[in-house]
């Protein structure tokens, strides 16, 4: 439109050349030129030393809204962690039941929590409890599976293998637990799967990852949902480091 514009004004002077443009019309074309030309010039400089920018104003406006993001990610995510990690250090109370009946009982609270409470922060607290509590009795159950729970259809019984290689990470699982991380169906249990992804690969080294995993969490990533911001995130975090150590 603006190309047509300026074309039109120059065949109007050459059908009439007596037809003058005044001062204040040529202002006000520039002044409905001017918005278009940030996508054309990184600045204007008009006269009287007036300087406009484009480019570079909103390169760091989009840099700044980044690491506003980013920065508010990681608050939330160490918040989410020191709950987690308070509640799982805390002097536990001396019960009478053994570590396989208060697993078994925390699981199904995790069950009918999900059933009967809507999905938002005070379900999403009350869960990281449950887990906090499974991180301190899941190393304690005897002959517990941990492939066969990674690989199980009950979500319950995946949390606690996320919980036991979260506490006690092993590096034997880490193909397993990223396969199970990458098709987690509960965003909770996604999130404390990549957590546990992330403490493996510190127990092993970057180094020691192999590249059919890094392609795993790679295809992860792209299924993602752009909502889920956290665990995006996260997932980002644990592939950076894994390209940082590839280079």
């Amino acid at each position: 439109m603006i190309s047509t514009v300026a074309l039109g004004i120059g065949a109007i002077h050459l059908v009439k050349p007596d037809v003058k443009i005044d001062g204040v019309t040529l202002v006000l074309a520039v002044i409905a030129l001017v918005p278009w030309l940030g996508d054309l010039f990184e600045s204007i400089e008009l006269p009287g030393g007036a300087k406009l920018q484009y480019r570079k104003l909103e390169e760091r406006l989009e840099a700044a809204e980044q690491r506003a993001e980013e920065v508010q990610l990681a608050v939330t995510d160490a918040s989410r962690q020191a709950r987690v990690a308070l509640v799982a250090s805390a002097n536990e109370s001396v019960r009478e039941e053994g570590a396989d009946e208060a697993v078994r009982r925390l699981l199904d609270e995790f069950t009918n929590l999900r059933r009967s409470t809507p999905s938002g922060p005070a379900r999403t607290y009350r869960q990281e409890l449950i887990f906090a509590e499974l991180i301190k009795l899941a190393p304690q159950l005897a002959d517990f599976d941990i492939a066969g729970a990674l690989g199980s259809a009950d979500d319950a019984s995946r949390l606690t293998a996320y919980a036991r290689l979260y506490a006690c990470p092993e590096g034997d699982f880490l193909p397993t637990l990223v396969e199970a991380a990458a098709e987690e169906v509960i965003p909770f249990g996604q999130f404390w799967a990549l957590r546990a992804v992330s403490a493996v690969i510190d127990a092993v080294g970057p180094d020691n990852v192999q590249l059919g995993t890094v392609r795993r969490l790679r295809s992860c990533l792209a299924r993602i949902p752009q909502s889920a911001v956290d665990r995006a995130h996260l997932l980002r975090a644990i592939l950076g480091r894994l390209e940082a150590a590839a280079d």
